[in-house]
């Protein structure tokens, strides 16, 4: 018999790996605090077929659908919108949550997975350096390895010790609150030309918005970096039916506020007999928040990191390739998306109106963006005189040379960081990497505490 594994929460990533890790003999169980049938919020998700296909999962192909070309305004119309290029050929997934969670959980259930539902996670039960448990609602549970999937506020990760070098808890900035919600359309009203409208800076300074045309309904987020109330999403709603004649105020799902992780991931992910994975570990695209295929993607790589440990040791020794596995393919770019993110609050309406006006924003921009290639990947793609002809539009407005200015900075100053990251595994090197990367970040963020938490 191989290894016990205890998932705690049946995140997407932890049921992927789940999945594998039964498939080849270890003895998985799963504990959700949810109720069966109880998974996921009531909404639909696009998520890119890469995580699928890294994954190694079935694409589900009746969730097939064209992806829909996004639109970037700013508030009232002030400038004219650049929209990402229509492409017939680009597909997504999109389905609801719920039943993504059905079809994953499928797969797990089928290799001898164990799920136990209503069994609330508490905290990480430790023997010296080592996690060996979980300390549940129905009492302690232990095994050889502890895989965390309870999500942004996870108990396990928040009560591991300040040794591992792990970041217990989110910092400001750190966590998006948003409304999310879809409304039934008034039936003869005409729908807006563009299909998937994102509105930039809602609330002036730290706000995100969506608007989405469905055939038979409309799918809308209002998101800040600061707290959100049922007060403050109400008067976004009555510009919404203002302008849109077609929305009407009866809601078919969702209605609520919740939390979204929208940050680079954790610096270390991993300590002795635990692992992070999915929104445990912040694996989500810093300025959207959505994480579901790379926390795919990371429940395939923890199950190889953990199959390939012949000797079951689970130390932060052999887990240590999940960990450089997850940063080489997916979560260095997630850091440069992390550096734009952290500078958002610092944006005025003025900077993106002149950057849309004199097209150093293009459709070919975004288009590459909303395929989740990193920032880098971006900048190489683009012709020199792109390049050039970017310069000078940039370096003629003094407003936009100096934020430019400023971000060149701070990515320069990242990549010094991502030098320290430890591509062996050495403990006093993991020490020097995780504070070098959590200063960084932490350094990053407005410093104007009024701004960031009104």
């Amino acid at each position: 018999m191989k290894s016990t594994v205890l998932v705690a929460g049946a995140g997407h990533g932890g049921i992927v790996a789940a999945y594998y890790l039964a498939k080849e003999g270890f003895d998985v169980t799963i504990y959700e605090k949810c109720a069966e049938g109880k998974l996921g919020h009531e909404q639909s998700d696009f998520i890119h077929l890469d995580g699928f296909e890294k994954s190694g999962i079935p694409i589900p192909e009746k969730y097939l659908k064209k992806r829909t070309p996004i639109s970037f305004c700013l508030p009232e119309n002030k400038v004219e919108p650049v929209s990402q290029a229509d492409d017939e050929n680009l597909m997504n997934i999109c389905i609801d949550r719920r039943e993504l969670y059905n079809y994953l959980l499928s797969f797990a259930l089928n290799t001898g997975v164990k799920i136990i539902y209503g069994c609330e996670v508490e905290a990480p039960l430790r023997h010296g350096s080592r996690i060996v448990g979980l300390k549940t609602s129905m009492g302690d549970f232990y095994g050889d390895m502890i895989i965390d999937a309870c999500g942004v506020r996870s108990p396990v990760r928040s009560q591991l010790p300040d040794f591992m070098n792990i970041q217990q808890e989110p910092g400001r900035l750190d966590i998006m609150t948003a409304y999310r919600a879809t409304f039934k359309k008034i039936d003869g009203m005409p729908d807006s030309p563009l299909k998937y409208r994102v509105t930039m800076l809602l609330d002036s300074f730290t706000g995100i918005s969506w608007f989405i045309n469905e055939p038979d309904c409309i799918d809308i987020l209002i998101g800040s970096f600061k707290d959100l109330t049922e007060d403050d999403v109400r008067p976004y709603l009555d510009i919404y039916r203002r302008d849109n004649p077609n929305l009407s105020d009866e809601l078919i799902e969702g209605g609520k506020i919740t939390e979204i992780p929208a940050r680079q991931p954790l610096a270390v992910l991993v300590a002795d007999g635990y692992a992070a994975v999915g929104d445990s570990a912040f694996m989500t695209v810093p300025i959207k928040g959505s994480g579901i295929g790379y926390s795919m993607r990371a429940g395939k790589m923890l199950a190889d990191c953990m199959i390939e440990d012949k000797n079951g040791l689970f130390n932060r020794e052999t887990l240590w390739k999940y960990e450089k596995d997850y940063f080489k393919e997916i979560g260095f770019g997630s850091c440069i998306l992390g550096v734009l993110k952290n500078k958002f609050p610092t944006l005025r309406e003025e900077d993106v109106e002149y950057a849309f006006n004199e097209k150093v924003v293009s459709s070919e921009d975004l288009t590459l963006f909303g395929s989740e290639a990193s920032v880098i990947t971006m900048l190489r793609s683009l012709s020199l005189s792109k390049i050039n002809d970017k310069t000078k539009k940039v370096l003629s407005n003094p407003d936009i040379r100096k934020t430019i200015a400023q971000l060149a900075k701070w990515i320069a100053r990242y990549k010094v960081v991502e030098n320290y990251f430890p591509n062996k595994y050495d403990s006093e090197a993991i020490a020097k990497w995780a504070k070098a990367y959590n200063g960084f970040f932490e350094s990053l963020k407005a410093t104007d505490e009024e701004t960031c938490s009104k």
